[in-house]
């Protein structure tokens, strides 16, 4: 059996980097529209920045995503999403990304597997993913 090393070094959240074209821009609608946090903006000018939302105690885990400024034609096409898992009411979160204007990939789905789902992309393309679990 191998070593877990995830247990042995104590991996703990994931923090994925999104390529975006502005870093300013992407993080202003992360907060503005998403309902993100702004964590921080490095670079000057600009050209890194994270998003979070951090739960109350005991409601689920810290989100945190980082935006990468590239010049979006040296890069390849976004192919993968990201899931982002929330603790209730996908169906008010959708009603209030399609006030917002957000580009809905996919509007509030029960899927077989559980979950209640809605997909959202973003402005440099990225899908957002956001879920919760059915009632049970």
């Amino acid at each position: 059996m191998a070593d877990d090393l995830g247990t042995r070094h104590q991996f703990h959240g994931v923090q994925p980097v999104l390529p975006v074209a502005d870093a300013t821009r992407a993080a202003r609608y992360f907060c503005d529209v998403l309902g993100f946090t702004l964590d921080f903006v490095a670079g000057e000018p600009p050209s890194y920045a994270r998003v979070k939302h951090v739960p109350p105690a005991g409601q689920g885990e810290a989100v945190y995503l980082r935006l990468w400024q590239v010049n979006m034609r040296d890069t390849r096409p976004w192919r993968g999403e990201i899931v982002i898992h929330v603790g209730h009411d996908i169906d008010g979160l959708y009603a209030t990304y399609v006030k917002r204007g957000v580009d809905i990939v996919e509007a509030p789905t029960s899927q077989p597997w559980g979950l209640r789902e809605l997909a959202v992309r973003e402005p440099d393309g990225h899908v957002l993913r956001f879920c919760g679990y059915l009632p049970t």
